[in-house]
């Protein structure tokens, strides 16, 4: 039998479907790269959504290989032994399952390789989902295995390609933007994961999983044999199989995404002041740590001051609104700063100038502040500089003219005032915006009521 396979990977297409899938897996992940870079679970959400496109692809791979027979007659020769039809079947279709899980296994273990290069979170429950696709695409190139042996067409490769992608992206149409179960059916996930600890949830991995099953046992029903009961027994494990997908995970990100609690839970840097960020974003601490004190360190100037800085992180999924940062309230004596990378250089926004905003106050529960001076200006003067970036999570830092100008001026003016004057200003503006009052510059020109 594994002197069968091996001539098999040799003289079928096998290592051709294999080189076709880790083109397109290389390509996928790589044209994310921006999104998951250095973040495991957001790479488990890639390479899930490059089995929309490589699922089609190993399918018109085993239909390749399934019309060998057919179109070199040799059906008749093979229905002359005395063996029974699934064993003169099965080493061709080992050897191509082998090819097609070993491609997307390399894709999968390559990008890995480049996470923990870095150093980065490698939980062990973000290899679920690609092994479960591993199923996934060997059921689907049996499948198509199945289909060549019972039509020779030279159209049929391309046109289950066709109907592969068709079926997933016409049924999840039919879906509607409401967000029915037909959504499922599509397996390029439509919901990016909002934060980097969300990994894909138990119920999506199980709809895959059935999926998966269901295309290997009609694959392998087909090739067996053509008597009826064993075609009726691969029709229904096929329908099985995509009522899974269908109806087991639930539309929408509640249904595609849960916490990794793993990958959430704190890791702090040693020595005090104590800094601790997401075991995630753990292989950053080297990099944030001393901007992190550098924060807590201007922070000291003010009475009552926190003595310790964590990344903020979310108690349940995102719903990709920037709103839910500025919710979560920070523990006593502790000042929570939200942590980004900067895409285009790779590095983290400024930790210190974040912690510093507003006296610390950038993130402390009281929701989004329409005033982005004021803060910025008590910043700058905490940090003995003339002016702070702005950040943004769409267009990164922000340059705006007239907002520098202004914090460069607003900077300016605080400092010609006595020292204890100036003191005295900026924390009540910490003070004002603890309690969530909206307009913060009155208390940095003395119009505020004392």
């Amino acid at each position: 039998m594994i002197r069968q396979v091996r001539v098999e990977l040799r003289r079928s297409n096998a290592p051709v479907v294999a080189v076709l899938l880790i083109a397109v897996g290389v390509l996928g992940t790589a044209s994310m790269y921006d999104f998951w870079q250095g973040q495991w679970l957001r790479l488990g959400y890639v390479h899930a959504s490059n089995v929309f496109l490589l699922m089609p692809l190993a399918l018109a791979g085993g239909a390749v290989l399934g019309r060998r027979d057919r179109r070199t007659r040799a059906g008749e020769l093979m229905n002359s032994t005395g063996r029974p039809r699934w064993q003169r079947a099965l080493p061709a279709m080992t050897a191509l399952g082998v090819a097609a899980a070993a491609a997307h296994l390399l894709v999968v273990a390559a990008s890995a390789a480049v996470v923990a290069s870095g150093g980065a979170y490698l939980g062990v429950r973000g290899f679920a989902g690609p092994l479960i696709d591993v199923l996934v695409l060997v059921g689907a190139a049996w499948v198509g295995v199945a289909v060549g042996r019972l039509w020779s067409s030279p159209l049929l490769p391309p046109l289950l390609a066709a109907a592969g992608l068709v079926a997933q992206e016409g049924t999840a149409m039919l879906g509607g933007p409401a967000g029915s179960r037909l959504t499922n059916a599509s397996l390029m996930i439509s919901w990016p994961p909002d934060t980097p600890w969300e990994t894909l949830s138990d119920r999506l991995l199980l709809s895959r999983l059935a999926l998966g099953v269901g295309l290997v046992l009609a694959g392998l029903l087909l090739t067996a044999g053509r008597s009826w009961p064993l075609r009726a027994g691969a029709a229904a494990s096929l329908a099985a199989g995509v009522a899974g997908l269908l109806l087991i995970s639930a539309p929408g990100p509640a249904g595609i995404w849960q916490l990794d609690q793993s990958a959430r839970r704190y890791v702090c840097a040693d020595g005090t002041p104590q800094v601790c960020v997401t075991a995630i974003n753990a292989h950053l601490l080297p990099q944030i740590t001393p901007e992190a004190r550098r924060g807590l360190d201007a922070l000291a100037k003010l009475p009552n001051a926190p003595t310790r800085a964590v990344e903020l992180r979310l108690d349940t999924i995102g719903s990709n609104d920037s709103e839910q940062w500025h919710r979560p309230k920070p523990a006593p004596d502790t000042v929570q700063f939200l942590l980004e990378v900067d895409p285009d250089s790779g590095r983290v926004a400024d930790v210190a100038e974040r912690i510093a905003l507003g006296g610390g106050t950038g993130w402390s529960g009281c929701g989004r502040s329409g005033d982005d001076i004021a803060p910025a200006i008590a910043a700058a003067w905490l940090l003995d500089a003339e002016t702070v970036r702005l950040w943004d999570s769409w267009t990164g830092y922000r340059y705006a003219d007239e907002q520098q100008d202004e914090i460069r001026a607003g900077v300016r003016q605080l400092r010609a005032l006595p020292a204890p004057e100036q003191l005295r200003r900026v924390t009540a503006l910490r003070d004002a915006a603890a309690r969530c009052e909206p307009d913060l510059m009155p208390a940095l020109t003395g119009r505020a009521a004392p």
